[in-house]
């Protein structure tokens, strides 16, 4: 029988790892000692370095950008260029990769990673040359403000050591441009006079500012800004010039800043993002590759499908039902050989714990500390191997050797700021896994339990196994601020083809939880029925601003964005003011989504809306907003490639600011972390009620300020021309998130009036500028299509102003569709939404035929006209004493009484149900005060057999009207 390929005997450590007995030095990159040789580091030399880095997909282009830039005979694309990814993040790396790439450039693109590097440039620039280019190397980490230093002779600013720099220490050349000064132009000589392609790389900016804001030296800060400003906008001008700043986002930098040194990085981080690109040179799925270039000697095949084939064979059904189906599909055994290619010989599971619970930690050094952790752990388990003693196929996260690597844990970022965090799990780790010296620890006691108790789990240590992988789970909130594992989670973590049973696992999962015999630090968190699984934790003492802490470096930009468009919903709802609608338009999950599908419920005839916008997509006033301008016009029917919309003068864009869009952001992502930390906490804690009157704080916080950040809206105006209308609120006790300030904001510009304040005079206005005479349902819709009329809050608006023009002086007559004037005694008789009636002005009285009678004409009596009545008045033809059938008065109405029975009629069928809704709109259209006739009394009565849920808005609505409502319990 073939021996199975074991990943310790298929791997070879790289000599470093084995050499430094699994502790790598220098795993962090100097540029300083890279380009200064202050050490002897051995990624001074160009092949090792690309020997020992992956060809990441960002960090290949980011260097084909460069050499283009440097290199082609035309500079192409951006010339700055800015990293500020956190610790760990591979930005030092990338600058070391650049200096070789400028500074040995033969040796350099004769590498595997320089030739992919290559490609990149000259698929975007064509041939590239990069022979005789200089590069100027400002490590801010080792540069002192006001003093001088070997590398840069008498340079003591930095202006100084940059020209020092370009010219190679040339005193005569560095002296007679220092002369010309920091400005814009004679940078850009400086720059034309090295005579080929300038490389800056400015490397931790802001180690460099610290001292800078110093009160010694902090008089000359000014000068530094105005050389560094002078220096992004001059490289942009110059051909074959790249400038690189490394300078982390304050978020991302634990330290802090003061208030001056603050105040620097925000005016460079302004101008690199007006002129430069930021790039992240390496991304959560470049791990797994990185890892295994950095530990391993490279090998032509690995034996991943032998191992996933085996896997899955040594998976029997309760294993496949019990776990891993369980686990989900991102998790089962059906992909497995798919997720090995790229995680071997580490586990998926343990890969997926650092790429994507671990790395959503701010504080967590993502390359640097994962490398440090698998080399040790690799180192320890290829010794094991050399020993012949078990090692694990895979290293899962249970096979993090607890003893080993617990410093490298505790000491990685996870936990940074919490020292007293640290300090309680590196106890739990001693006391309930397994203390440093191997010899003691509750989990190394329950296997020895385990072997008395003679379950055989085919591995030696299970328990072990196993509460490691627990303690790996609990140091920070997972994902969905999750705590801990799940039971699946943890026995699958002991899984080994052919070695342990499923019922095997389980008993050593059941010792492991064990109230008598199990870890003295567990806590189990139980979820109500149906929401969850029960979930395992080991905890330790820690104070609420700790927890607090933890969380909010849990919370992710698209989680903290998503709230905010939740809360901006709710809040707008009981704002609505004179609205007849809030239509709420979320970001489309594609970026490519047309704007007919994104804007689809927007335009509704008849009802006045306020349209909300989703702030993730849209904002206003940053300098770039022109992509939300141009969508807001293209939905309100403006613009080359606006949408074709009927209603859009009777909606109101609402939209974000985006300053005050940042700083709600801030405001989310503390009540997001208040919500985890009170999730974590049981009820029974003495902490919880303190975390809820924070989260309730935090909360109100957030309402407030976003309240405030909606300051912009727009709607449609006709002047000369139909244009948008753009308004701001700039008063922070008005919101465009409030209808009821937006409303009054559009009547004081003339564009909506009041309840009521709607007059004839001013609509005789309005129609007198349209050349024909208007139905009075197309003078109704004209509010609601035409911006040259406001929005009313109702129609009875409308109706109340097109009654008032029947009123002398200069009065107008509705008229039926043969021309003839109706006479309108009241509100109640004008069908405003009839298309038969128009309003026009009133027909100068005929010479009275004494033969001539009026007859009944329906919408309101006809007649000649003479002019001379108020609405509501008698034709003077027509005398008081005239009773009903007497000549000059309409019959009188003969009213008849109908019953309508619908027996008990099953509406199961399809057909039947459609039938009776066919029925009931006829009722509805009847009794519609807009379409319906002459009703005078209804007398309904109903008896349904329905699911509560199917009635209960019928239900409300008969409340409202005082309707009785009665409900009996049937066994049906």
């Amino acid at each position: 029988m073939t021996e199975r390929a074991h990943w310790a005997d298929v791997l070879t450590l790289r000599k470093e790892v084995t050499d430094a007995a699994g502790q790598i030095s220098d795993l962090q990159m100097s540029l300083y000692s890279a380009v200064f040789t202050d050490r002897d580091v051995p990624y001074q030399d160009p092949t090792y370095y690309a020997d020992i880095t992956e060809p990441t997909v960002g960090l290949t282009r980011f260097m084909g950008a460069i050499a283009a830039r440097l290199g082609a005979s035309r500079s192409r694309g951006k010339a700055l260029f800015h990293l500020d990814q956190g610790m760990g993040g591979g930005k030092s790396h990338a600058l070391v990769g650049l200096y070789h790439l400028a500074n040995s450039p033969a040796a350099f693109l004769g590498t595997e990673l320089g030739q992919a590097v290559k490609a990149e440039a000259e698929h975007v620039a064509g041939p590239i040359e990069l022979e005789g280019a200089r590069v100027v190397v400002l490590s801010g980490d080792n540069m002192t403000p006001g003093a001088t230093s070997p590398e840069f002779g008498p340079a003591t600013n930095l202006y100084e050591r940059f020209l020092w720099a370009l010219f190679r220490g040339d005193r005569e050349l560095y002296r007679t441009h220092r002369a010309a000064g920091p400005n814009k132009a004679a940078l850009a000589r400086a720059l034309e006079a090295a005579g080929g392609p300038v490389l800056i790389l400015l490397d931790e900016l802001m180690d460099y500012v610290m001292p800078l804001s110093d009160e010694e030296h902090l008089a000359s800060m000014p000068g530094e800004k105005a050389f560094l400003n002078s220096l992004m906008d001059a490289v942009d001008e110059v051909p074959s010039v790249a400038f690189v700043v490394v300078m982390i986002r304050s978020d991302l930098d634990e330290r802090g800043y003061n208030v001056d040194a603050e105040d620097f990085r925000s005016y460079v981080a302004s101008r690199l993002e007006r002129n430069g690109v930021t790039v992240a040179v390496t991304e959560a799925q470049d791990f797994s590759a990185i890892i295994r270039r950095r530990l391993f000697e490279r090998v032509d095949e690995l034996p991943v499908a032998e191992l996933a084939a085996r896997w899955r064979a040594g998976a029997d059904d309760a294993w496949q039902e019990q776990v891993f189906n369980k686990l989900g599909a991102s998790r089962s055994l059906t992909n497995i050989a798919e997720r090995l290619a790229t995680s071997y010989p580490f586990s998926p599971d343990l890969m997926a714990l650092v790429k994507e619970d671990w790395s959503r930690h701010a504080g967590f050094q993502r390359v640097r500390s994962t490398v440090e952790i698998f080399a040790a752990t690799a180192y320890y388990w290829t010794r094991e191997r050399a020993a012949r003693r078990w090692v694990p196929e895979l290293i899962g996260v249970g096979d993090l050797p607890l003893a080993v690597v617990v410093e490298n844990i505790l000491s990685s970022g996870l936990l940074h700021g919490n020292e007293r965090a640290i300090q309680g799990f590196r106890q739990v780790a001693a006391t309930d896994v397994i203390s440093k010296d191997g010899q003691q620890g509750r989990a190394r006691e329950l296997d020895e339990i385990l072997v008395d108790r003679g379950v055989e789990a085919g591995q030696p240590h299970p328990a072990l196994r196993m509460a490691t992988a627990l303690f790996y789970y609990s140091l920070v909130p997972r994902s969905q601020a999750k705590r801990g594992a799940t039971k699946l989670e943890l026995i699958s973590a002991i899984y080994v083809p052919d070695g342990v049973t499923f019922q095997g696992s389980e008993e050593v999962f059941n010792i492991v939880v064990s109230d008598d015999e199990g870890l003295g630090a567990l806590e189990i968190t139980d979820t109500a029925a149906g929401r969850g699984q029960t979930r395992y934790h080991l905890a330790v003492a820690q104070t609420l601003r700790m927890f607090f802490r933890q969380a909010k470096n849990a919370v992710q930009p698209a989680d903290r964005d998503a709230y905010l468009w939740d809360r901006a919903k709710e809040l707008a709802k009981p704002a609505q003011g004179h609205f007849d609608l809030i239509i709420p338009i979320s970001r489309p999950d594609t970026s490519d989504a047309p704007l007919s599908q994104i804007f689809g419920d927007v335009d509704q005839n008849g009802k006045t809306r306020l349209i909300l916008l989703d702030p993730r997509r849209w904002a206003l006033n940053n300098g770039r907003d022109t992509s939300t301008r141009n969508e807001v016009a293209e939905l309100l029917g403006v613009g080359d490639g606006h949408m074709p919309v009927d209603n859009a003068a009777s909606c109101v864009v609402v939209c974000v600011n985006t300053q005050k869009r940042d700083t709600v952001r801030k405001r989310a992502v503390e009540v997001l972390a208040w919500k985890i930390v009170t999730s974590q906490l049981d009820r029974e804690d003495d902490k919880r009620p303190e975390a809820m009157a924070e989260l309730r704080s935090a909360t109100e916080r957030v309402d407030n300020d976003l309240v405030r950040a909606f300051q912009h809206y727009a709607y449609l105006t006709r002047t000369d021309k139909v244009e948008v209308d753009w308004k701001r609120f700039d008063d922070d006790t008005k919101s465009a998130l409030k209808g009821s300030h937006v409303w009054d904001s559009l009547v004081a510009g003339g564009r909506a009036v009041l309840p009521g304040r709607l007059s004839g005079e001013y609509l005789k206005t309005l129609i007198n500028k349209i050349p024909r005479t208007l139905t009075l349902k197309e003078i109704s819709q004209q509010f609601y299509k035409n911006p040259a009329f406001p929005m009313v809050p109702s129609v009875d608006d409308i109706r109340r102003a097109v009654y008032q023009t029947l009123a002398k002086p200069d009065r107008y007559e509705v008229v039926d569709a043969n021309g003839d004037a109706l006479t309108i005694s009241s509100l109640d008789e004008l069908s405003i939404g009839s298309l038969d009636l128009s309003l026009r002005k009133a027909v100068p009285p005929a010479p009275a035929d004494p033969g001539d009678t009026p007859k009944p004409k329906g919408g309101g009596e006809r007649r000649p006209g003479d002019g001379g009545e108020q609405p509501g008045g008698r034709d003077n033809d027509l005398k008081d004493g005239d009773g009903p059938g007497k000549p000059g008065k309409p019959a009188a109405v003969q009213y008849h009484r109908y019953q309508l029975e619908v027996p008990n009629r099953s509406l199961v069928e399809t057909e039947v149900r459609r039938t009776m809704a066919n029925l009931l709109s006829a009722l509805l259209d009847a009794v519609d005060p807009e379409i319906g006739g002459d009703i005078q009394l209804l007398d309904l009565q109903i008896a349904i057999t329905a699911d509560p849920d199917a009635v209960h808005e019928i239900q409300q609505r008969a409340e409202a009207i005082d309707a009785t409502w009665e409900e009996d319990d049937l066994d049906f």
